[in-house]
């Protein structure tokens, strides 16, 4: 009886709701209306695809300047470490404490975190399904808080801007940083949990 139920129900990706009718593959969702389906098409190769990308990228986006700071002429280029460096010799160590998790510790625990769940979905691990499903929300939840230095940027870009005096543009490792952030985004949202319990643990 139970394998009868499980054979019908479909639980919406979008809005979490279970819909327990026969053949509701690919019907809509009758409360978001989103397609119904019983796991997400190709879940695995996309975030493999998308989190080996971010990775690669993530390389020259902390090699390559993300700013490039003009005063009275002299031109000054700082990479995420550099910056992160210089914020704390001017003793600006709360900017500098923000900048290192926004730019270091999420993007690579994010990174981390999905390896380690594609890497343990087909066999045992330290941690069981309840677990690995709890740090992948974790992951879904704190990644936009990377696009805080491209948001920085961005904002000093436009408004610091006197000419000759000082004049503050966005680097090119901001735009590898900027495509990290949102290939990490994806990746995590391509992830379907459901093939977590596909296998117990």
């Amino acid at each position: 009886m139970l394998n009868d139920i499980e054979s019908k129900a479909f639980l919406c990706a979008t809005c979490g709701t279970l819909v327990n009718e026969e053949g509701a593959e690919g019907a809509a969702c009758p409360v978001c209306g989103s397609r119904l389906q019983r796991r997400k098409k190709h879940s695995l190769q996309r975030t493999w695809a998308l989190t080996i990308a971010s990775i690669i990228l993530y390389f020259p986006a902390n090699l390559l300047p993300v700013m490039d700071v003009q005063v009275m002429g002299d031109s000054t280029s700082n990479t995420i470490l550099g910056g992160v460096i210089q914020f704390y010799q001017y003793d600006m160590y709360f900017i500098c404490a923000v900048v290192f998790v926004a730019s270091f510790v999420v993007p690579i625990f994010k990174m981390t975190v999905l390896l380690y769940l594609l890497t343990t979905l087909r066999k045992k691990s330290g941690l069981n399904n309840v677990q690995k499903t709890r740090l992948y929300y974790i992951v879904e939840h704190i990644g936009k808080w990377s696009m805080l230095d491209v948001f920085v940027v961005a904002i000093m870009s436009g408004l610091i801007n006197t000419g000759y005096m000082l004049n503050i543009t966005g680097g090119l490792g901001i735009v590898f940083f900027s495509a990290v952030v949102i290939l990490t985004m994806w990746a995590s949202g391509s992830f379907d949990t459901r093939l977590i319990w596909d296998k117990g643990d």
